[in-house]
């Protein structure tokens, strides 16, 4: 499996699901920044496109680029998975809308709405913005009037974090700690909770990761 990774932001790396890819699959990686975005699609058997602390409603060229890039890959029918940014300009590049949410979510957090336990997590959580999805899009979850999952053809987005680790998520932390302090929580909070759900729920994880092939790759 060739899989084309697109790190948006260097702190923001593909983490546990390129493991997962790896170990499970046999996955190639090809990761690339976001300023190295083809033209057009590729030929990778997966396109992952992963977090940023950019906003897609900034309109820089590089997010341009890419939602362009985005937009031929889902309207070809290729397999596309996204991740927090990830999934807010696939929702772009399909017709929806994104917004900042008026607060910042950070911490691991269960969805109220799921299509199924799996998807409602919970799972670890570091965004501020609102996604609005065209109206054949698949919601998979919902929390608190944001959009946490969905599909549209063979486009699956998550805007919370599966492949998220300690040190990914420590590297957060200390980058804005207020984000920690507005969620009501602190550093070792989130290590503990992190130290629980990375390794107490590796299976959940990996069952999460083989719905979002299974619903892109097929």
């Amino acid at each position: 499996m060739d899989v084309l990774v697109i790190e948006n932001f260097p702190k923001g790396p593909v983490g546990l699901f390129g493991e997962y890819l790896v170990r499970r699959h046999g996955a190639r990686l090809n990761v690339i920044g976001p300023e190295q975005v083809p033209d057009a699609p590729v030929a990778a058997d997966l396109i992952v496109t992963l977090g940023s602390p950019n906003g897609v409603y900034e309109g820089a060229p590089w997010i341009v680029r890419q939602r362009d890039f985005l937009r031929a890959a889902i309207a070809a029918d290729r397999p596309v998975v996204g991740i927090c940014f990830g999934a807010q300009i696939i929702a772009s590049a399909i017709g929806g809308e994104v917004a900042p949410f008026g607060r910042r979510f950070a911490g691991w957090v269960a969805n109220e709405e799921a299509v199924s336990p799996l998807w409602r997590g919970p799972w670890a959580r570091w965004h501020g913005d609102h996604l609005t999805l065209p109206p054949d899009a698949e919601v998979l979850a919902r929390d608190q009037g944001t959009i946490q999952a969905f599909q549209y053809r063979r486009a699956v987005a998550t805007q919370f974090h599966p492949e998220a680790d300690a040190a990914i998520l420590a590297g957060w932390a200390r980058a804005v700690p207020d984000w920690l302090t507005e969620n009501g929580q602190d550093f070792d909070r989130l290590m503990a909770d992190t130290e629980a759900n990375v390794v107490g729920r590796a299976a959940a994880r990996e069952a999460l990761f083989d719905e979002l092939l299974r619903r892109s790759i097929g």
